[in-house]
C-alpha cells in the first residue's frame, strides 16, 4: 500500500486542504491530557468536557500563497484568514454546532503539547517543532473547541528528523551560539538568540540562518516574501517586549 504523500491531512476536505491548512488533526477533549482538558474547560465552561478540538495548521507555502488580496486590509491576515476557513468548514461539515476559538487568541491551550499527540511536532534543535513531511516549514494556525462527537482521524506517528541527522548543520550556523544537540530549553539560550536579533545591523533581524541550514525538506521552505514578513513581526514583537 502506497503511503500518503501528507499523513497529516486527515479530513478529507478541499476546502480545508486547498486553502493551504493541510495540518488537520480532532482530539475528543475527555481523551486528552489532564492539563489541556482543564484549559479547556476553563475558557469553554464545563460544556467543554463533552465536545472535541479541532486543530489545523498549514504545511509549506500553499496557506500564503492562497492569501485573497483583501486578507491585507485586516489588522493580522493570517490569523483572521485561518479563523474564516475554519468557521467556513464547520458550518458546512457540523451545521448548527456550537464552537468557540481557542487559538488564534490570548487563550492559554498548549499548541505545541496538541502538534505532539497530532505526530507533527518533533523537538529539534532550534526549539521550533520538526516536521517529518514539512520540516521547519509548519505552523499552527486554529484551534477550536467543538460541541459533539469528533470525526475519526489518525495521529500518525514518525520518526523524528533530528534523529537520524548527525551534522546539524543548524547548530554551527547560529551566530549567537544559542542552540545545542541535546535541545536543552534555557532560558539563557533564548536571552543569546534575543540578543543577537536586537544588535544593529544583525543578519538576525529578518531571517534565521539556522533554519536556513536545515536540510529536512527544503523544498517546502516559505518564499523569501513570506519570511520576511514573518521575521518582521516576531522582530517587532521583540522589541516591544524589551522596550
Amino acid at each position: 500500500m502506497k503511503q500518503r504523500e501528507n499523513p497529516f491531512d486527515q479530513l478529507n476536505s478541499p476546502l480545508l486542504t486547498d486553502r493551504g491548512l493541510n495540518l488537520q488533526a480532532a482530539f475528543s477533549v475527555a481523551a486528552l491530557p489532564a492539563e489541556i482538558s482543564r484549559q479547556v474547560v476553563e475558557i469553554v465552561g464545563e460544556m467543554g468536557k463533552a465536545g472535541w478540538l479541532l486543530l489545523l495548521g498549514n504545511g509549506g507555502s500553499r496557506f500564503w500563497d492562497q492569501l485573497p488580496e483583501r486578507a491585507w486590509d485586516q489588522a493580522q491576515p493570517l490569523d483572521q484568514q485561518a479563523v474564516e476557513i475554519t468557521e467556513q468548514y464547520l458550518q458546512s461539515e457540523y451545521p448548527g454546532r456550537q464552537y468557540k476559538v481557542l487559538y488564534p487568541s490570548d487563550a492559554p491551550v498548549g499548541l505545541q503539547q496538541l502538534g505532539k499527540l497530532a505526530g507533527w511536532h518533533y523537538d529539534s534543535p532550534l526549539k521550533l517543532g520538526i516536521n517529518p513531511v514539512f520540516g521547519l516549514w509548519y505552523a499552527y494556525r486554529a484551534l477550536f473547541w467543538v460541541e459533539g462527537e469528533p470525526p475519526v482521524t489518525e495521529c500518525p506517528q514518525m520518526e523524528s528528523p533530528c534523529g537520524s541527522c548527525r551534522e546539524k548543520p543548524c547548530i554551527a550556523a547560529c551566530p549567537a551560539n544559542a542552540l545545542s544537540a541535546d535541545f536543552p530549553e534555557t532560558h539563557k539560550q533564548l536571552e543569546a538568540c534575543i540578543d543577537y536579533r536586537l544588535l544593529r545591523e544583525s543578519p538576525c533581524q529578518s531571517n534565521c540562518l539556522a533554519r536556513m541550514r536545515c536540510p529536512v525538506q527544503k523544498e517546502q521552505r516559505y518564499s523569501q516574501q513570506q519570511l520576511n514578513y514573518h521575521y518582521r513581526q516576531s522582530y517587532q514583537t521583540i522589541v516591544r517586549w524589551r522596550s
